[in-house]
């Protein structure tokens, strides 16, 4: 892993996360699979992530799958569920439990079995600031350790749909803490309610209704993952373009996922101006 930085959950581009534009982080983050003509808000809130399969035993939902990318080798499947996927491309199982106590620290205590991969990964955990002002412990599992881990499969393992491994991958390509040892720079993020107000004010203008809680509330999160993203980028410092307002994007996804509805929207919204146009040079 060390030696490939990569984000292995992008299907089409090999650039980190922290590279990607505002339109590659919205194909990453909600519209893997959109080729084939399905929902292109319905992965909100769950990442959108290739996969080859199913674990044996591991039940899952038919609707959070989707088949896309034409025929032939361009033929992808998609998952948008809860569940976690592996470094092979396999659903295999439910998200991390966050108490330190349970996944963060069997993962820990199988890492240890190499000591060199266990110095390795902390190292990786230390500098990326999960560990705060506090440094890994040497050859044992301590608290502050289980803690860091914990945190780690919280933010990203969990948050981008994969187990530790591609999780790993994923933290490979972020930007080192200034000052490693130092305490993880904390994000703002706007508050999913203003989002949720946004994206519905802009479903109202451009298709003459307001969507549903759960359809905003993906856009929410998804739009919260963007300026985490940006942060990501800030971060590294250098030039970086900053995520566009909500009301833009909302617009954007809005038009992407509803682009016929909302061209007849605006067509019969346009024919009733002319008809009343009509109507008042005749009276």
């Amino acid at each position: 892993m060390a030696g490939d930085p990569k984000d292995t959950q992008t299907a089409t581009s090999d650039k980190k996360i922290s590279e990607m534009t505002q339109e590659e982080l919205l194909a990453f983050f909600g519209s893997a699979g959109q080729q084939s003509g399905a929902n292109y808000l319905a992965g909100y809130g769950f990442p959108s992530r290739i996969v080859k399969g199913t674990a044996q035993g591991i039940a899952v939902d038919p609707k959070d799958f989707e088949t896309g990318g034409g025929g032939g080798a361009g033929r992808r499947t998609v998952y948008r569920g809860p569940l976690l996927v592996d470094e092979n491309g396999i659903v295999t199982r439910a998200q991390y439990d966050l108490s330190p106590l349970t996944d963060a620290n069997t993962i820990l205590l199988e890492l240890i079995k190499n000591p060199t991969q266990y110095k390795y990964y902390t190292n990786l955990l230390q500098t990326r600031g999960y560990y705060g002002n506090s440094k890994p412990s040497t050859n044992r599992v301590d608290s502050v350790d289980r803690s860091a881990m914990a945190e780690f499969l919280n933010n990203v393992a969990n948050a981008n749909g994969v187990t530790y491994k591609t999780a790993f991958q994923i933290l490979e390509g972020t930007p080192q803490v200034k000052g490693a040892g130092g305490k993880a720079p904390s994000v703002r993020v706007t508050s999913p309610d203003d989002l949720k107000v946004v994206f519905r004010k802009a479903s109202t203008d451009l298709l003459g209704y307001e969507v549903d809680d759960a359809m905003a509330e993906k856009f929410a999160k998804t739009y919260q993952q963007m300026e985490i993203a940006e942060a990501q980028k800030q971060a590294a410092g250098g030039v970086f373009t900053s995520a566009a307002q909500p009301s833009t994007v909302a617009e954007q996804q809005i038009l992407k996922q509803f682009r016929p509805e909302a061209q007849s929207f605006a067509t019969g919204n346009l024919a009733a101006i002319m008809d009343q146009s009509i109507k008042a040079l005749g009276a």
